[in-house]
């Protein structure tokens, strides 16, 4: 009986050890000053969503944005920019939350692209 203690114990400990490890080096890759910073931001509407990205519109109400087709939103508003998101900021936001996106670079296009290095959403 001694010795099933003793290995649930070290078990124990094992997963705890594994799972601070875990949470210390996610933490650090989150808040890491050395990874690369948004050299821009944009603020704006969700209009669009699809799989691996979102359509953001500037200097729209949410009001406009909902009465708007995607086409018409894109023509009435200002900077219109699809970014591409993971996976797991796309669970965080939904159509027409207001946001403000970083990202490094965009391409030059109508609406214009990139990749969004950090997400939020804004209370409006």
């Amino acid at each position: 009986m001694k010795g099933k203690s003793t290995v649930a114990i070290i078990i124990a400990i094992l997963l705890v050890a594994i799972g601070a490890t875990f949470y210390f080096i996610m933490n650090f890759f989150e808040n890491n000053p050395t990874q690369t910073q948004p050299i821009g931001y944009t603020t704006g509407i969700i209009i669009d969503t699809e799989d691996s990205g979102i359509l953001v519109v500037g200097d729209l109400t949410e009001e406009e944005a909902t009465q708007l087709t995607v086409e018409e939103a894109i023509e009435a508003g200002t900077n219109a920019t699809w970014f591409r998101i993971s996976m797991a900021q796309r669970n965080d936001f939904e159509l027409y939350d207001l946001v403000k996106v970083g990202y490094e670079s965009l391409q030059e296009s109508h609406p214009a692209s990139g990749e969004a290095k950090t997400i939020e959403k804004l209370d409006e």
